[in-house]
């Protein structure tokens, strides 16, 4: 007897269903009429497709005591407690494989169903489904990451998911969509690789070594599994059959089954370069559960892999021919000349001799380096087995450090640059080391503590991506700032990292407007990470106030019930005058001309700031925080600033002056490969330049004009309280309202016209507006239209700025003295 389902219903809880997996003569679907005291077999039906090792649950209806479910690849039903079952669905508008049903109390008709592809939910019974695509739940066990620009995509092989493709980011405004990626192939997902020199081909496999070459060119499949020659034994491949592009020739690829093969021409011919590398185990002839068991007992093989088999591949990549291989059953080989020759390594110390080799990874910088990643859960030892050696695997150091125990590891990474820097993937989180496995550091920064099966650095970017069981891809952007972190830059003031170079390019919106809100909840979208340049820095300790630090300190004295003393008069006047301390991130050009002050984090710890490779904003200075910005609104924003070098540095600014704590770091903002050579994006910032000038010009005298109209109002006031005053005051006072609403029309145009909806003529703000809404979100030279439109409001500018500076200094100012003269309460914006 092996696996067993159990149901009971609400709707008779007498009634008690079991689906049990037995020898044939026995096994089926019972039922039991009272409560488990006698069974009646019903039906000879257990769960078929991939069998009870995967599947064998089922459910009752709560409301009908005769109606159960059944789950497999498809979900069966039977009406009549078991004496007849078929099938609720035909999988064309459900993904198959079915795990988790959950049946609605008050309408049995309507169901939830976990699949390996998310959850379904139908309230006809399985006729029609609707599926939730916003639950991020892909269980991915391999990752690959091609070189394509501006940024790399992703591949991933995924549990019954087949294999998927997408970008790491994009170039909109809303990030990676569902519609960003689709599935080169279906089936189980497994090992994959990328061409390091054309990113349009790539490497991919369904279970058991069915190995494919993909063109994305024209999305063909093409099959390369290699094939024995007749009268050779068979060959044996794992569920997860190991792919390796050689990191000194882009078209030799090698792929292992109990032997290793390697293909000279992207796989169209292959050669075997070993025998047999693994123990060769008949796994009818191992115990389980202390003995022997007969070949027609209840083994579960279907849709399992096979065994002895190799698990995973790696040539060195500084010295071509040095390959390793591990294998299901524990053993690790090598070969030094290319498969001429093969050796089995030193045992692992302490690590049960048939362990799965998780992952093995030669040295990015010591030929005679490798890691290796052991697991041995499956008995029942779940401790973290990585090693490292370097006399390519004659003896072996273990390099666990202070990884928790219970810590399976399943994927390692080196840097490529730093060779202490290690990376692991394990199965609560995905770890760094700074010194090559002797401490170790968990990612805590929205990584989940779930298994990482694989792990993958984009050496280029130095990004690290990680593939979760269960929570899809996460990516850590730039992460060479750990290459520099240690326990001397830890205690300094404050360190910026080395900046990455960044894209110059305008972010488009592929929907009418932010957050894809046309497609309500249901779309699954993830932000990209901030746009431009971004400066990662470490502040020391917190940068506090005076008034900050003696109620840190006044916190602990309460915690420990101590008096709490009077800081004195003196000290309270000094903190209430005294400023919060800023860091400032100070963007410089190649002259060294400051073009933006970004404000940082003042708090201890690792924080990331990004630059948006623009201006400062032009508009006036606006403190109040708007209660509702509606989602096609745009947040405020400067000109685009010029491709081209540039420099940042660590600033604190404080009420005891200014002190520079790091930098600079220079960096490089760089156009897009599709946009020209740069030889006009100057003439492009420098138009948006111009316009930002006049536009800060502009909005400045609106906001005057809003302030005279202010004053204006509370002149009328005054002029009520101050009887001295001719009567012929107030219609001086109209006179300076009507001058004031001609030099507002001709600025932001015609207010009675707006109101009644009629057409107005475009005004000074008018015209320049609409190029600073458009041209601004664009890296292209500006158009005739525009360029005329910005020489129309230079010349008009000119007048109009002597008019209203007249209008304020002389008209305006000369009534309000008048005013002071006869007496009137004080007005805002009158001299005193």
């Amino acid at each position: 007897m092996g696996k067993i389902g159990l149901a009971v219903t609400p709707a008779d809880p007498s009634l008690v269903y079991a689906t049990i997996e037995a020898d044939k003569e026995e096994r089926g679907f019972y039922r039991s009429a009272n409560q488990g005291e006698s069974w009646e077999r019903r039906n000879e039906y257990i769960s078929g497709g991939t069998g009870p090792h995967y599947y064998q649950e089922i459910e009752a209806s709560p409301t009908d005591p005769l109606r159960v479910y059944q789950m497999d690849v498809f979900v069966h039903v039977t009406r009549d407690g078991g004496k007849t079952f078929t099938n609720t669905e035909t999988g064309k508008e459900k993904h198959s494989d079915n795990h988790a049903l959950w049946i609605d109390p008050d309408d049995g008709d309507h169901l939830l169903v976990g699949t390996d592809a998310g959850l379904y939910e139908s309230f006809d019974e399985g006729v029609s489904w609707r599926h939730f695509p916003n639950l991020p739940i892909s269980q991915f066990y391999r990752v690959a990451l091609d070189n394509s620009l501006p940024f790399f995509n992703v591949l991933g092989g995924a549990q019954d998911l087949g294999t998927l493709f997408g970008p790491s980011r994009t170039l909109n405004r809303d990030g990676v969509r569902n519609q960003d990626w689709y599935v080169p192939l279906g089936a189980d997902g497994y090992h994959v690789a990328f061409d390091p020199v054309d990113p349009q081909t790539f490497y991919l496999e369904w279970q058991n070594g069915n190995v494919m070459r993909y063109d994305r060119r024209t999305m063909e499949l093409q099959d390369i599994k290699p094939q024995p020659a007749p009268g050779e034994p068979p060959e044996r491949w794992n569920w997860d059959t190991p792919i390796m592009i050689s990191p000194h020739n882009s078209a030799r690829v090698y792929v292992g089954s109990q032997r290793l093969w390697r293909s000279e021409d992207r796989g169209d011919s292959w050669t075997a370069i070993s025998g047999d590398l693994t123990r060769n185990l008949n796994r009818y002839e191992m115990k389980l559960q202390g003995r022997v068991w007969s070949v027609d007992d209840l083994y579960d093989h279907d849709a399992m892999s096979v065994y002895s088999t190799i698990t995973h591949i790696s040539e060195s990549p500084v010295s071509e021919g040095v390959i390793y291989i591990g294998t299901d059953d524990g053993l690790i080989q090598v070969t030094e000349n290319g498969g001429a020759k093969w050796r089995k390594a030193a045992t692992l110390s302490g690590v049960p001799k048939d362990a799965f080799i998780n992952d093995v990874e030669a040295s990015q910088h010591d030929p005679k380096t490798v890691f290796v990643a052991a697991d041995a859960h499956k008995n029942g030892d779940y401790s973290p087995h990585i090693f490292m050696s370097t006399d390519r695997g004659r003896s072996w150091k273990s390099i666990r450090g202070d990884l928790p125990d219970g810590t399976t590891v399943w994927a390692l990474e080196q840097d490529h640059m730093n060779a202490d820097l290690l990376f692991a993937g394990t199965e609560f989180g995905i770890y760094f080391s700074p010194n090559r496995g002797e401490n170790w550091y968990r990612f805590t920064g929205g990584a989940p503590t779930i298994s990482f099966r694989e792990i993958k650095l984009h050496r280029r970017d130095n990004d690290l991506v990680g593939a979760s069981f269960g929570r899809g891809f996460y990516i850590l952007d730039d992460y060479s700032a750990l290459r520099e972190i240690t326990p001397a830059i830890l205690e300094e003031k404050g360190k910026l990292f080395p900046v990455r170079d960044a894209w110059w390019y305008i972010p488009y919106q592929p929907m009418q407007s932010p957050g894809q809100p046309t497609l309500g909840s249901s779309a699954f979208r993830r932000e990209n990470p901030p746009f431009g340049a971004t400066f990662t820095y470490h502040i020391g300790e917190d940068l506090q106030s005076a008034k900050t630090a003696r109620r840190e300190k006044e916190k602990e004295l309460r915690k420990d019930g101590k008096d709490i003393p009077f800081p004195g008069w003196d000290t309270l006047k000094a903190e209430a005058r005294e400023s919060e301390p800023q860091v400032l991130l100070v963007v410089r050009d190649a002259g060294g001309n400051p073009v933006r002050r970004l404000s940082g984090v003042a708090k201890k710890g690792l924080h990331r700031t990004s630059w948006d490779l623009r201006l400062s904003v032009p508009d006036p200075i606006n403190l109040e925080k708007p209660d509702f910005i509606s989602p096609w609104s745009d947040q405020p924003k400067g000109p685009l600033a010029n491709p081209g070098k540039y420099s940042v540095e660590l600033v604190l600014v404080s009420s005891r002056g200014t002190e520079k704590l790091s930098g600079p770091q220079e960096f490089n903002v760089r156009p897009l490969p599709a946009a020209s050579d740069g030889t006009e994006f100057d003439q492009v910032t420098r138009f948006q330049a111009e316009v930002a000038e006049m536009s800060r010009k502009m909005g400045g005298f609106a906001k005057e004009i809003e302030r005279a109209r202010d004053r204006l109002n509370h002149i009328r006031a005054a002029l009520l309280e101050t009887p001295a005053t001719e009567l012929s005051y107030f219609e001086r006072l109209d006179q300076l309202s009507t001058r004031l609403e001609e030099l507002s029309e001709n600025l932001s145009g015609d207010s009675v016209r707006k109101e009644k909806a009629e057409p107005v003529e475009l005004s000074l703000q008018m015209r320049l507006g609409r190029v600073a809404w458009i041209h601004w979100d664009t890296t292209q030279l500006p158009t005739k239209t525009q360029k005329s439109a910005i020489a129309v409001v230079a010349d008009d500018f000119g007048a109009f700025q002597a008019e209203l500076r007249e209008y304020l200094v002389q008209d305006l100012a000369q009534f309000e003295a008048d005013l002071e003269a006869a007496g009137a309460p004080w007005t805002p914006g009158r001299r005193l």
